[in-house]
């Protein structure tokens, strides 16, 4: 299945960066942008391990916390084309993450790619459709996005697969009423044999209707059905009901609030083995943006609800986030940006699971400065922090990375 997949997904691209090269040598306008980034690292926990535990039974703890200097090379393309009434983009990044000091293989490859295309019928009516495919070690690569709860905390070794397709068709059905029909794919295969408890196929249709109340105020309701079917453990199989209230304000010109409240509730579809039929919960998805200084804003986000859960005595996890961020142009040619969140989760298991009501708490910050020097080349430095303190024995660990280098655009 994953060489179907890899294969699915370059034809994809193929075919779409044709078409686009067709068209942009009649158009004459440039529709691709190349870049590369070079940019050396310190890395002081590359397998996110912990020294606590004594595997081995000689009294000592093991040493389960590499560290390592290094350097990644992340050479990228994307192409944008605007048509009359369709614009089509896709984009590609390779990595290459080279460790001088590191047990086993010395070096960790990723590739990541998009494709889009956005097609308006008419004033009224427009359709949306993209795919997203990552190759990875790291979660922040393969699963991360902001305001996300992390599935899968700890590093992953060998080529991890997600690929997640989608399609929208919006509708303008009167001047103050719209709505999006949407349907979402979510595909997971993790290559470490510790991860198989995450290899999943997610199906998520949903239906949004939204109300133009006033010039600066929108409320929507909206409703989604999971069905997600895990490929080794069946237990951890689900059918899921979401329903929730939206309010998008524009407070003022600079501040807008978003808010989504609900609740959810899930069906183990195999609860003999889960040995747990169904549950529900609350859900909400909270934020404000500050656009404060011109080309500077700052964001505060909470969001509540399930997630996956790497750890396989587990059926799914309840999670609580906190995110926030800032970037800020500090002068004409220096920009900064401060990243945080923080996560609560709690485990939900079977009648019988030892784990079930256990938690964890994980704490990230990312701090990162980026200098213009010309129109074509930057430099940059970045530093993150991440920790993970957990209820689970061999799960605790604590890691910083350092990042220096240089990237180019064209």
């Amino acid at each position: 299945m994953n060489k179907t997949l890899k294969t699915a997904s370059i034809v994809t691209a193929g075919v779409v960066f044709s078409s686009m090269s067709a068209l942009a040598i009649e158009g004459g306008a440039k529709w691709y942008n190349l870049s590369a980034g070079l940019r050396g690292f310190y890395d002081d926990n590359i397998f996110t391990g912990n020294n606590k535990v004594d595997l081995d039974g000689d009294g000592k703890a093991d040493r389960r916390k590499f560290d390592s200097l290094g350097f990644e090379f992340t050479p990228g393309v994307r192409f944008s084309v605007p048509l009359e009434q369709t614009t089509l983009s896709a984009g590609y990044t390779y990595g290459i993450r080279y460790f001088a000091d590191r047990p086993g293989t010395s070096y960790d490859q990723f590739h990541l790619a998009d494709v889009q295309a956005n097609h308006r019928f008419s004033d009224n009516y427009r359709v949306t459709v993209a795919d997203r495919f990552a190759d990875a070690q790291e979660p922040a690569q393969a699963l991360g996005s902001p305001g996300a709860p992390s599935s899968q905390l700890l590093r992953a070794e060998g080529n991890n697969i997600n690929n997640v397709a989608s399609v929208d068709f919006t509708a303008q059905l009167t001047p103050l009423w719209s709505s999006v029909l949407g349907y979402r794919n979510s595909y997971f295969d993790y290559n470490a044999a510790q991860f198989e408890g995450l290899n999943r196929l997610e199906n998520l249709p949903s239906l949004g209707v939204r109300y133009q109340w006033t010039p600066t105020t929108v409320v929507s309701g909206n409703y989604q059905f999971g069905d997600i079917n895990y490929s080794k453990y069946d237990a951890r199989d689900s059918q899921a009901h979401y329903a929730f209230l939206g309010l998008d304000q524009s407070i003022t010109a600079r501040l807008t609030a978003s808010v989504r409240v609900g609740g959810q509730m899930i069906n183990w579809v195999n609860s003999d083995l889960a040995g747990r039929s169904s549950a529900s919960n609350p859900y909400a998805d909270a934020s404000l943006t500050y656009a404060y200084a011109e080309a500077s804003n700052a964001q505060l986000g909470v969001r509540h609800g399930r997630n996956a859960t790497d750890v396989i005595a587990a059926l799914d996890q309840q999670s609580t986030m906190v995110y926030a961020s800032v970037n800020h142009q500090i002068t004409g040619d220096l920009r900064g940006s401060l990243t945080g969140q923080f996560q609560n989760a709690s485990f939900v298991g079977g009648s019988s699971s030892l784990v079930d009501g256990l938690s964890e708490t994980l704490a990230s910050v990312g701090v990162t400065l980026n200098y213009r020097i010309n129109a074509y080349l930057s430099a940059e430095t970045s530093y993150f922090f991440d920790r993970l303190s957990s209820d689970l024995i061999l799960r605790d660990f604590t890691r910083n990375r350092v990042f220096v280098g240089f990237r180019a655009v064209y």
